[in-house]
């Protein structure tokens, strides 16, 4: 064997070396020598960024909310009567007895003498009579037994409106326990929390001593913890 033809397969062996390392296709020449194709475009070059891959923070990933609404619910129509005795001071008063209210259905004379005497109507059986982007919530549910069914704002009425695997949750307001629950919420992928356990070692109480607890925040489009609350 010459020495130029030994030399080229030297050079075929080095070239080989390097270029099959790099994801490149090689090719043998007749003459001994080798031909590198261009590396395919999906192939990992090294040194070379492949740019920066954003990192959410998920504190529970796929954990399921413990208070969440998996399906719809219909809502009584019947309602227990009401009793609001307005006493001697100087609260607005609607209304003396629930036959006063008698403009919308179900009407209710409800209040306390702090607050004074006010109507109070159903305002839905079912999620499909609700327009405000929330379900219809009972009054069994969350606002006693003489309570008014009432529809909810929010951005969904049960877990499948949030996606494959989501969950739509009832979240307090700024004012927590004072005005109960205001809405459901879909969790995201970015929520400082999923329950109000969450909250308690990062929050001590608020105002008026108001627990954590863990709220949707319209603004941030996110759950986050709160301590606010509000008196009347």
């Amino acid at each position: 064997m010459s020495r130029s033809v030994s030399e080229r397969m030297a050079r075929a062996v080095a070239l080989l070396s390097v270029v099959s390392g790099c994801g490149a296709t090689v090719t043998a020449t007749p003459d001994g020598g080798v031909m590198a194709d261009r590396p395919p475009s999906d192939a990992p070059r090294p040194d070379v960024p492949v740019g920066d891959v954003p990192v959410v923070d998920v504190p529970r990933p796929g954990r399921v909310p413990l208070r969440h609404r998996a399906s719809a619910m219909t809502c009584p129509s019947t309602r227990p009567a009401a009793t609001c005795d307005p006493g001697g001071g100087g609260p607005p008063v609607e209304c003396r007895v629930d036959g006063d209210c008698a403009t919308g259905v179900n009407g209710r004379c409800v209040g306390n003498p702090h607050d004074g005497c006010r109507c109070s109507y159903d305002r839905c059986t079912a999620d499909g009579e609700c327009t405000t982007g929330g379900p219809c919530e009972c009054r069994i549910a969350s606002r006693g037994g003489a309570g008014a069914n009432v529809c909810l704002a929010g951005n969904c009425r049960v877990d499948a409106d949030c996606g494959a695997g989501g969950y739509c949750s009832p979240s307090l307001g700024s004012c927590g326990d004072y005005s109960g629950i205001v809405g459901y919420y879909c969790h995201t992928a970015q929520d400082a929390c999923v329950d109000d356990a969450d909250c308690q070692t990062a929050l001590d109480g608020g105002f008026l001593g108001q627990r954590p607890y863990c709220m949707y925040t319209r603004e941030a489009g996110r759950w986050t913890c709160s301590n606010s609350g509000c008196a009347g």
